[in-house]
């Protein structure tokens, strides 16, 4: 690779001002390094073959063959090879017992799985399961949001708008789009008892855009969206509850999911409560 980016110094191409077969399979034979081993600190390193890369990544042809690359955070393991078990000997039994004797691995106190940050918040007076049947259950939703905002803890929950960044070539199709949007949000299915939003696809067909308004615990951005593969390619805002502008946004997001519904700018087509 080091000769690569050596040879890209100065180049859009591997080979004159077009892209060619030779960018292609190289691309091909590099990508697995790009998206699971070579992390941000090492493509740094690479500057110019990293470039060139993400340059071919982005193209509209290789995204439709390849889907949309995403380069890696947190590099792979090689999974681990069991080793085959030895033929048992006559003396297994007396070792096993002294094994037994002396403690066995097994009997050892397993380590606690890490608690959540958020579950480590001090206590709020805003209950979020409580508020989410109320809401969802209430047969007069706006009634019931006016409601909220005397409920609502700002200490201990924060309000976000988020929107996808999506390349040229996506946004064109509804049930392309919709899928986008619904992986998105199958990838953060645990994140449901600290959360709550309207979240999906607005706008018309060959102009869509995925985006929503969020409810979720803490004041800052939580882990659970930071590990997101999709991440990287959000712009998220924060939502101030005390300003009237920013609570007619949350509201207009949580009250309109019927296609059709305008809703900052756009028209809802595929819109869903994450709950």
């Amino acid at each position: 690779m080091k000769h690569a980016n050596k040879h890209l110094e100065g180049k859009s191409f591997l080979v004159g001002n077009h892209l060619t077969l030779a960018d292609l399979e190289l691309f091909a034979i590099i990508r697995p390094f790009f998206t699971l081993i070579l992390v941000e600190e090492v493509r740094k390193l690479l500057p110019n073959l990293s470039a060139w890369f993400n340059s071919i990544a982005q193209n509209e042809h290789v995204v439709k063959a390849w889907g949309r690359t995403i380069l890696c955070k947190v590099p792979q393991k090689a999974p681990k090879v069991e080793k085959k078990e030895e033929p048992k000997k006559k003396e297994e039994p007396k070792k096993k017992e002294e094994k037994t004797e002396g403690g066995d691995d097994e009997d050892a106190p397993k380590k606690k799985k890490a608690a959540n940050p958020l579950d480590l918040l001090p206590p709020s007076t805003f209950v979020l399961d409580d508020w989410k049947r109320e809401f969802l259950n209430s047969p007069d939703k706006a009634e019931s949001l006016k409601e909220f905002w005397g409920k609502f803890d700002a200490n201990g929950y924060s309000l976000w708008w988020m929107q996808y960044q999506k390349l040229p070539s996506e946004g064109k199709i509804l049930f392309k789009t919709n899928n986008s949007s619904s992986f998105f949000l199958q990838k953060l299915d645990p994140f449901r008892k600290y959360a709550f939003a309207a979240h999906g696809v607005y706008g018309e067909e060959g102009n869509y855009e995925i985006r929503g308004v969020w409810m979720w615990r803490g004041t800052d951005i939580p882990e659970e969206v930071k590990t997101h593969d999709s991440f990287p390619y959000m712009t998220i805002k924060k939502l101030d509850a005390s300003n009237e502008a920013d609570r007619k946004l949350v509201e207009d997001y949580w009250l309109s999911l019927t296609p059709g519904q305008v809703v900052d700018g756009l028209p809802v087509a595929e819109v869903v409560h994450f709950k």
